[in-house]
């Protein structure tokens, strides 16, 4: 961490809204240096580690009776903090003593206004050199614009200080190939008009300036598509294997075709195209990271590969909540503390699609073996079952590896400075029997 950049800690599970969070630091601050984790245990890891940071971003974290306010007290720690949340003042600690009376402590209930992150980032961060001045346009990583295709307003190239050159107008549909050409080019920020992204960037964890529709022609590529290309630039410094990913994408870059003539099983691969949050790329993702552990393990024929895409595309089909989702081991089923309905349907997903995939007509034994088993783990703390390394088959801990593999990469942003963290977290939860030699894999898709 640089004393010469202005240090930010961003601590927020949404990726989508961390990224609108990042959006505001980098137009208000020249030379920022951003560090993004997603848990309360990840931020008080991080300011253990460092307390050298000029502001603070996070969701309300609490734990009992510490939370985030708590934690910084008990470490002496009076950096600059903003919390921005869905809890109400009365589920706050202490919210006088911790907000309403502490100078260097804000508050931004959710949904929120991009002028005021602006405003109150500015205010606490106090008389700062790495405060830019107010400009007329503000910057947006162009990896953004991989998520919808048609601009709502002007978009520009900045050429320098002074000039900038509109090439997306406003109501423009824009294709793939005309953002891939700027990433090419390392323009890494596309611009708006201040007024603009005032207007549009009006709800927390909504890029609103940019517009999907669902009627654009095959050519400017669909939503899924340019979800996947966001993906694939963000696990591309791994040790994955291009042949991996393309292996994927000849099967997912239709899902609807994985339907097998099945009416039922095409609806809901049509929904679950349309999306782009965690539910769609945990599918992708762990398809890669299955892929690339079949070939390095040398399993890597055919049905095996096609088994392992298969499940990843259809493990999760019946979970519309992806808080849901992103549960998987025991301990996380007794912490969330769901109703009745929520933890059956948490317990059973895996048996009811592999009995929907039956009667739709598709018969893979295999298949049917991971969807039930997916959330186990080889120390017997999964579920539903509680089994163990050894009742575990073969390819169905290389999913279970996969699948975590995959939540941990989704939960650090795809962030390789926590490499070893997740690598770490594997080989303590699931280097056991046949087992290692999976996990000694993951050490290399890390390294």
């Amino acid at each position: 961490m640089s004393s010469m950049s202005f240090n930010v800690l961003i601590a927020e599970p949404d990726f989508e809204l961390s990224d609108i969070y990042v959006l505001g630091i980098e137009n208000t601050f020249q030379d920022s240096n951003i560090t993004r984790v997603a848990s309360f245990k990840d931020l008080k890891a991080k300011l253990n580690a460092s307390g050298n940071y000029h502001l603070i971003i996070s969701e309300y974290f609490r734990d009992g009776d510490e939370d985030i306010f708590s934690f910084l007290d008990s470490k002496s720690l009076n950096i600059p903090t903003l919390t921005i949340t869905s809890f109400t003042e009365a589920e706050f600690i202490n919210f006088e003593r911790d907000i309403t009376y502490h100078l260097k402590r804000a508050h931004l209930p959710k949904p929120f206004s991009y002028v005021s992150f602006e405003n109150i980032v500015t205010e606490l961060s106090g008389p700062s050199s790495f405060v830019q001045s107010r400009t007329a346009y503000k910057k947006i990583n162009t990896e953004y614009f991989l998520r919808g295709t048609i601009a709502l307003c002007d978009t520009y190239v900045k050429l320098s200080d002074s000039k900038f050159v509109k090439v997306i107008k406003r109501g423009d549909t824009f294709t793939i190939s005309q953002i891939e050409s700027y990433l090419d080019r390392d323009i890494n920020y596309l611009y708006i008009n201040k007024d603009d992204l005032d207007e549009f960037v009006v709800n927390a964890g909504e890029v609103s300036f940019l517009k999907y529709d669902p009627s654009t022609p095959a050519e400017h590529l669909d939503i899924a598509q340019k979800s996947i290309m966001t993906l694939k630039r963000l696990v591309g410094n791994y040790g994955i294997s291009e042949g991996s990913m393309a292996v994927v994408d000849s099967y997912v870059s239709n899902l609807k075709k994985l339907s097998q003539g099945s009416v039922k099983l095409k609806n809901l691969l049509a929904e679950r195209e349309q999306m782009t949050n965690y539910l769609y790329d945990h599918c992708y993702l762990t398809s890669i990271l299955g892929v690339e552990i079949l070939k390095q393990l040398a399993w890597g024929k055919k049905d095996n590969i096609e088994t392992i895409i298969l499940t990843s595309v259809y493990h999760d089909l019946l979970l519309e909540d992806e808080s849901l989702a992103r549960i998987s081991s025991q301990g996380e089923l007794l912490k969330a503390e769901l109703s009745d309905y929520d933890k059956n349907i948490v317990l059973s997903h895996g048996r009811l699609i592999s009995e929907t995939l039956e009667k739709e007509g598709i018969n893979d034994q295999n298949l049917y073996e991971i969807l039930v088993n997916h959330h186990e783990r080889p120390d017997g703390n999964g579920f539903p079952r509680g089994l163990y390394a050894k009742q575990i088959k073969p390819l169905t801990a290389v999913f279970i590896v996969a699948h975590e593999l995959a939540k941990k990469m989704e939960e650090y942003h795809y962030d390789l400075e926590y490499s070893e963290d997740i690598a770490k977290h594997m080989q303590a939860n699931f280097s056991k029997d046949h087992f290692e030699k999976i996990v000694k894999i993951v050490d290399k898709i890390l390294k």
